[in-house]
């Protein structure tokens, strides 16, 4: 028995040493592998012109005041609003119930408008507006909007809604801040229990329902706004997602002419590891093109795939804005924010740190700014190409995404009508953070498997 037992062992580790040797040769083999270098032309037509860009941005929600106290606040609104770009801030909407939002707020757009030199957009968007106006009479725990019941017919409060709307705005205006969009609510479609607040399409009033209207609480809102001087543009409906017809359910039951915009999320429609597979972003791209879309909030999957996402939703949607959800977070958003209050637990010496999301981000809010246009590029199945040009004609942008994980690829690029007088190129890879990789010597550059090439070019 002792005998047989060895033997077993004896097996076991002959088995186990075959495995390592074969595993260890493959590794050699792959390591000594030569790397395939693809090549293909891109051709760039200016002449064939798509969406204007109105920027990139992110959410301040929830963590607001971890930035205000933070006291290395000042490096970090560089980051955002200086190295990132961003050109879009989107807001809560708590007044009424969170006295001092208003006071953050304020020092979020003055800090951005002493970094970039510029004011910066804002969108405020209600989560849920306050206790009183709904009608489980908490503003958070999904309900709606409160209503009263005459002679079997059910009132919802539009016009106290709008009313709360305009307290907000007037307190804005008297803050110094004119909003350039509203959402009235975010993700009508979800009862979360966090702040929020249900409206279907339109009025649901059955035996076991009664949820308001989207469709009448924008037209209340709509009211209010063209009523006064300083008027936001109307974004909606700023759906959880784009799947199961969601958004074009909301849009279809409105008067398309109170809204600017059509606002969306990604939670559901996209598969955030491999956001190339989505069929419903180009068909929501699709439904009244000749609005503007807006992408208003997401931050899911790999930084990989928020690449994609981005490209998907400029090249297949048309987005005029393409917006990440939580700008600072704690442990994740574009920048994550240590505790302000406890710097024994910070994980560096500043309390900070930029995330893979806020270079990957940055290699399309950086380069590509409000008022360029998209123009026309032609496709290849290796690596996607998206490119910008401004008004002048005179400098353009090339985002470049390799797909690719096993092969690099080389590209060679020309403009009809133009010759490349300046190219820089910025890579962000598995290694590299937007890493600027220096002036470019010819058209021609290398994407290493799966990165994301961004090229600033001064044109003739």
């Amino acid at each position: 028995m002792k005998w047989k037992i060895m033997r077993i062992r004896e097996r076991s580790i002959l088995v186990v040493m075959i495995g390592f040797i074969l595993v260890f040769s493959d590794r050699c083999k792959k390591e000594t592998d030569p790397v395939i270098t693809k090549e293909y032309d891109l051709n760039i037509d200016p002449e064939t012109q798509f969406q204007i860009v109105e920027g990139f941005g992110a959410s301040l929600a929830y963590y607001e005041g971890w930035l205000t106290a933070h006291p290395n606040k000042k490096e970090i609104y560089d980051a955002i609003f200086g190295e990132l770009n961003l050109e879009i801030l989107r807001v809560r909407n708590a007044y009424g119930y969170d006295a001092g939002m208003i006071d953050r707020v304020s020092e979020f757009v003055s800090e951005a408008e002493a970094v970039k030199g510029k004011p910066i957009k804002v969108l405020s968007t209600s989560w849920g507006p306050p206790a009183y106006l709904k009608n489980n009479h908490d503003r958070s725990n999904g309900g709606t909007l409160k209503y009263s019941i005459s002679n079997s017919n059910v009132q919802f409060d539009y016009s106290g809604f709008a009313d709360w709307w305009e307290g907000a705005l007037n307190d804005y205006n008297s803050h110094g801040i004119n909003p350039t969009y509203i959402g009235i609510q975010n993700e009508p479609d979800f009862s979360a229990s966090y702040e929020s607040c249900r409206f279907d399409p339109f009025e649901k009033i059955t035996g076991t329902d009664t949820i308001a209207g989207y469709d009448k609480a924008l037209e209340a809102v709509y009211n209010m706004v063209e009523r006064r001087t300083a008027k936001p543009k109307l974004l909606g409906p700023e759906s959880i997602g784009i799947g199961f017809n969601v958004v074009e359910n909301y849009i279809n039951a409105l008067n398309t002419s109170y809204l600017y915009g059509i606002a969306h999320h990604l939670y559901h429609g996209v598969n955030k590891d491999d956001p190339w597979s989505s069929t419903d972003i180009p068909k929501v791209g699709t439904f009244h093109p000749e609005m503007p879309h807006f992408q208003t909030e997401y931050s899911l999957g790999g930084w990989f795939s928020l690449a994609g996402l981005i490209y998907k939703s400029l090249n297949d949607e048309d987005a005029v804005a393409y917006l990440y959800w939580e700008l600072i977070w704690d442990g994740s958003g574009l920048v994550s924010l240590d505790n302000p209050w406890d710097q024994s637990r910070w994980s560096n010496s500043k309390g900070y740190s930029k995330t893979k999301d806020f270079y990957v981000f940055k290699q399309f809010s950086a380069f590509i700014h409000p008022g360029w246009k998209r123009i026309g590029t032609s496709k290849n199945n290796l690596v996607a190409s998206l490119a910008f040009i401004n008004s002048a004609n005179d400098s353009a942008s090339i985002v470049l995404i390799n797909r690719s994980s096993k092969d690099q690829c080389s590209v060679k690029i020309s403009i009809a009508g133009h010759t490349i007088d300046k190219a820089s190129a910025y890579r962000t890879s598995k290694v590299d953070d937007c890493l600027n990789t220096g002036i470019l010597n010819s058209p021609e550059v290398v994407l290493p498997t799966q990165s994301i090439v961004t090229l600033v070019l001064s044109l003739k």
